[in-house]
């Protein structure tokens, strides 16, 4: 733990399972006898939680006077979001955050939804499916046993119940007054917390210097990926001048710089996607289309190959409706499945 600025604790967490391997969760101590803030809660691991109530302890900090700040519903973000709302912690979170049912990335639970029917229905829209594709549809079904099953599936979500937050709600603790901010396009609903006085946001996983952060949906019409940089842009011309906090590397002090390459990363892997289609001279869907343009296999050889799948079908999802959208691509569809053409056919 080290006091990143006055009053304002980070944590470094850490798993040894998927892509992500490190986290950092900051406290901002409350005043005495005031609640204290958490933003993120890390892996569900025994080994992060044990660190986190250490911490906790050391710094006086009970969880029934804990508020946790949920940036958005990312395994490594509220892995232990369950466990602090158990103990009396309130959670909070946009309820955008709970927009689909089903993730292609991750295993969300909330009760009431049926997730069921809505993977079959993300997975056939992708061009994966029991006929066309038996070995990657059974390898989606082996997680979902195995999440139904409680054998446990490092993306998965466990339910929990949160409070939520609208883009201009107050949170103060300590010295710090934050402002919710929306922040979407790694998420439909992520948030950030924004103190304008000390010219301080907590950006989560936004914008991330020498990453460029997935965004990932696979359903349409939420135009993710144009309103990420519609968010990019935003972060630039009016917190150009703040010190962003994100929830993995180091902090950013030169928010143009780190903004503009990701918008170059983005556009750049459009540009190869809309040419693949272009050469190709036929339909294709989303799983063939991430195939060609990320050199993968058509069957993931392993567990981190069916993870990279998950992944880049997200990001080819949102750069092919952010062509669509720009008319270079067409979209039909046929029975239930989403096939992609140039539209220079």
């Amino acid at each position: 733990m080290t006091e990143l600025l006055p009053g304002i604790f980070e944590i470094e967490l850490t798993s040894d399972q998927g892509v992500t391997r490190e986290i950092h969760i900051f406290l901002i101590q409350g005043k005495p006898g005031e609640r204290s803030l958490m933003i993120d809660t890390g892996y569900r691991k025994q080994n992060c939680l044990k660190k986190m109530e250490e911490i906790l302890e050391k710094l006086g900090i009970s969880f029934d006077r804990l508020d946790v700040f949920l940036t958005h519903k990312h395994h490594d973000h509220t892995g232990l979001a369950a466990v602090y709302e158990s103990r009396g912690a309130r959670l909070f979170m946009n309820p955008e955050e709970n927009r689909h049912p089903y993730d292609c990335l991750y295993y969300n639970h909330e009760r009431g939804k049926d997730s069921g029917n809505s993977q079959y229905e993300v997975l056939r829209s992708v061009g994966v499916t029991p006929e066309g594709t038996p070995e990657v549809w059974e390898m989606f079904m082996e997680i979902r046993r195995r999440v139904e099953s409680n054998r446990g599936w490092e993306y998965e979500v466990p339910e929990f119940h949160s409070l939520p937050v609208t883009g201009g709600q107050l949170f103060s603790y300590g010295d710090y007054c934050f402002e919710a901010v929306p922040l979407r396009g790694h998420t439909y609903g992520q948030m950030g917390l924004l103190d304008r006085k000390k010219k301080l946001l907590f950006s989560g996983d936004q914008i991330i210097d020498g990453i460029v952060p997935i965004v990932g949906t696979t359903y349409e019409g939420d135009h993710l990926l144009e309103a990420y940089f519609r968010s990019l842009d935003q972060l630039m011309h009016q917190y150009g001048d703040c010190l962003l906090i994100p929830a993995h590397g180091d902090p950013i002090r030169d928010v143009r710089r780190v903004a503009e390459r990701i918008v170059f990363s983005y556009l750049d892997k459009a540009d190869m996607i809309k040419r693949i289609l272009d050469h190709s001279g036929r339909k294709m869907t989303v799983r063939e289309v991430a195939c060609t343009a990320y050199g993968m296999r058509g069957i993931p050889e392993d567990t981190d190959e069916f993870v990279k799948l998950k992944m880049v079908m997200s990001k080819t999802f949102s750069c092919l409706e952010y062509l669509l959208d720009e008319d270079f691509v067409i979209r039909t569809e046929r029975n239930g499945t989403y096939y992609w053409q140039s539209a220079m056919i």
